[in-house]
């Protein structure tokens, strides 16, 4: 019932572009509606590539051996040594598969590698190549405009950066290798915080309460990833789409990111795939 629902807002949606849009935009809307008969076979990454930046510890304990650095910062990291990477990868590969299924493809995990052979058209294959995962410090500026003057104040939070390289080929594109996409995320302590003018010292404070990042919410944290790249893979499929057949004179330099909630497009200029050279 869903998928009727889903099948039946998405040709209202293709009607409304052909009537009212660009060729180039009317091709997008085609394109996102023939998704259910694109088919994804997904290759999990095997492991966690772990880097501690917080190297200040290196100084305090005197370190000078460069051998012993990795494993004293990886023993003295606040999130690296309690990460499960089995349940961090599970998560991250579980929201890539949901989403992609969420947008209509037909998704083949690599046990069923065999199954996706038989598939002989639109079919892609995804490799989760390689995922690091890097602690650090995150220089963070709350600031404020009052009564003319300008207020902030300077402190670090606790962040985790996530980097992300995902090979994307088509099967039936045999002209070309696959192509590798970056993409890097961070998350960090959350905070609350305001300025309150002091009047006893003549001067604002900034008075804050700080949530420090748990590594439970890494796990989440790693869904979420998943469900953002699976887009940012559609979005990428998309777009190749339409500089390869949008007719010469038509596509325009716009890169076209797809909201399936509104079930809308609109240019994105940050939140995307960055390719990478040499593939």
């Amino acid at each position: 019932m869903k998928l009727q629902i889903r099948n039946i807002i998405l040709v209202a949606f293709t009607l409304i572009m052909t009537a009212s849009c660009s060729v180039e935009e009317r091709m997008a809307a085609n394109f996102v509606m023939a998704n259910n008969t694109r088919s994804i076979l997904v290759f999990p990454a095997e492991f966690i590539f772990k880097v501690n930046q917080k190297k200040e510890i290196l100084d305090s304990l005197n370190i000078t051996d460069e051998s012993k650095f990795d494993s004293v910062l990886y023993v003295h990291s606040d999130y690296l040594q309690h990460l499960n990477d089995s349940l961090f990868l599970a998560n991250y590969t579980l929201g890539y598969q949901k989403e992609l299924a969420a947008l209509g493809y037909k998704v083949y995990n690599q046990d069923q590698t065999r199954a996706f052979l038989d598939v002989d058209t639109n079919a892609y294959v995804a490799n989760i190549a390689q995922i690091e995962v890097e602690e650090t410090l995150y220089d963070y500026r709350a600031g404020q405009n009052i009564y003319g003057h300008y207020y902030y104040y300077d402190f670090l939070l606790n962040a985790i950066v996530v980097n992300s390289w995902i090979e994307l080929k088509e099967v039936d594109d045999n002209s070309k290798n696959e192509q590798l996409y970056f993409a890097t995320d961070i998350i960090t302590d959350d905070f609350e915080g305001d300025f309150h003018a002091d009047v006893f010292a003549g001067q604002m404070r900034f008075v804050y309460n700080i949530d420090t990042l748990q590594t439970e919410a890494l796990y989440n944290f790693a869904f979420l990833l998943g469900r953002k790249y699976a887009s940012y893979t559609m979005d990428m499929l998309l777009n190749k789409y339409l500089d390869e057949n949008v007719p010469d004179g038509k596509r325009s330099e716009t890169y076209w990111r797809y909201d399936p909630y509104k079930n809308d497009f609109f240019p994105e200029e940050e939140n995307k795939f960055i390719p990478m050279a040499g593939k």
